[in-house]
């Protein structure tokens, strides 16, 4: 009525009005009524929009890379938004030219970008292990682009959620995965036979080390036995020889006793021999008979009468026969 309009913007919107070219209200969900002659109304949404992307890349090696991600960002300066872009909305609140559609486009523009110059510089494999790293590097690097900051846009969260090669270098690479992962396994066989050789020579060379060890013990107490018999050995010559020693002496000895023995006896038959020649020559002087009576005279009664049966049966007195009375024979039994 009468050009007179009622405008409301929501808490997450900033309005600007303009009254012939100058600055009258603004403020983030303000309410107000206006006239729509001359009056410019500009809303400008402050919430966060987030965009998802997917930028079909070459990397180094010229292989094509599918980067895919979501970026997310506001509006966090107003005033600079509605200086470079038209935000003006009718008295419905629609806008009135598509320079807000805009917005994201530039967003997204600057994301490529960046991640095109990112992945230019890395090869195909190189790409795929670094959507990591690519996230934080990108998330440092919009702040800094004029694009954005020129319009007041603040990017607030950026990743990468996938990097997707193509289908030919897909095929490739499982290939090479495949081949590398059966390289692998046979690595780790032969590591295992490996390993179990190395086990296998390192029990030989122990067991190898322990026979050593106890040929070496026995060796030693092998020598220890022979020391100690070869000691047994001298000790046992040296009582042998302290033996042959006393008995060399004790014949040395004996042999001098037997001398001595000798010489006694030698000595002794000497005397002996000298005593019965002088004992000869003494009875050469006397008669047989006289002889025949001395050598009588000690001896015993029976003695006596077997020499006189004797002499009985000798020379010129010769008896022929001889009686015995029985009391003689009884006497000479007796004795």
């Amino acid at each position: 009525m009468f050009g007179i309009t009622f405008f409301k913007a929501d808490p997450s919107t900033y309005v600007m009005l303009y009254k012939n070219g100058k600055l009258a209200k603004q403020g983030t969900g303000i309410n107000f009524y206006y006239h729509e002659l001359g009056a410019s109304l500009l809303a400008i949404p402050l919430t966060s929009q987030e965009i998802p992307f997917a930028f079909s890349m070459k990397s180094k090696d010229y292989q094509n890379l599918t980067v895919q991600g979501q970026v997310t960002y506001r509006i966090a300066h107003p005033d600079l938004a509605a200086k470079m872009l038209n935000f003006t909305v009718d008295k419905k609140g629609q806008y009135l030219c598509d320079d807000p559609d805009k917005v994201q486009e530039r967003v997204v523009r600057a994301v490529q970008v960046l991640v095109r110059n990112e992945m230019e510089e890395r090869t195909l494999v190189e790409g795929l292990r670094s959507a990591k790293l690519l996230s934080r590097e990108i998330q440092d690097s919009l702040p800094l682009q004029v694009s954005l900051t020129s319009i007041g846009i603040e990017v607030t969260e950026f990743s990468v959620t996938n990097i997707q090669p193509s289908p030919e270098a897909t095929k490739a690479l499982e290939a090479e995965a495949r081949e590398e992962m059966l390289k692998q396994a046979d690595n780790a066989i032969y590591s295992r036979r490996l390993a179990s050789i190395q086990q296998e020579q390192q029990v030989k060379e122990r067991e190898l080390d322990t026979e050593q060890a106890v040929n070496a013990k026995q060796q030693m107490l092998e020598r220890q036995k022979l020391e100690a018999k070869r000691e047994q050995q001298r000790q046992q010559f040296s009582i042998e020889q302290e033996k042959i020693t006393a008995q060399t002496q004790n014949e040395q000895e004996r042999a001098q006793l037997v001398d001595l023995e000798n010489s006694n006896n030698n000595a002794r038959a000497d005397a002996k021999a000298y005593s019965i020649e002088r004992t000869l020559k003494a009875y050469e002087v006397i008669d047989s008979e006289r002889l025949k009576i001395m050598s009588q005279s000690g001896l015993a009664p029976e003695q006596l009468i077997a020499q006189a049966i004797e002499n009985l049966t000798r020379g010129d007195n010769k008896v022929g026969s001889l009686n015995f009375s029985p009391e003689l024979l009884q006497m000479l039994a007796k004795h």
